[in-house]
């Protein structure tokens, strides 16, 4: 899959660049509540809580993002930022949602 460079349209004042922001993450959190229901759901498969860190995968999702990020021909670093605190708050969501399934009473 191909991806292009986003365009952002040209704003005139503060005003509307935080409107366009406010737009975006409309947007995008309804992507990472869709992602963080497939992390919720992949802890009903880690046999222990500590099986929510894996190592390889937290560079795959890393570097593919990365890869995403060049073909769009954004910041890099900037990315890699982002997406190491997305999984890092997935894993500690996964946890969380281990630590409440595998709780006895």
């Amino acid at each position: 899959m191909t991806l292009t460079k986003p365009q952002a349209v040209q704003c005139q004042s503060l005003t509307e660049i935080r409107e366009q922001i406010d737009r975006m993450d409309r947007l995008i959190v309804p992507l990472l509540a869709e992602r963080l229901s497939y992390v919720a759901q992949a802890a009903a498969f880690k046999p222990t809580r500590a099986d929510a860190v894996v190592p390889w995968r937290v560079e795959d999702v890393v570097s593919k993002a990365k890869s995403h990020a060049a073909e769009c021909d954004m910041d890099l670093p900037t990315i890699e930022a982002i997406y190491r605190a997305l999984v890092a708050a997935s894993i500690a969501h996964e946890e969380q949602v281990w630590d409440t399934l595998n709780t006895k009473e």
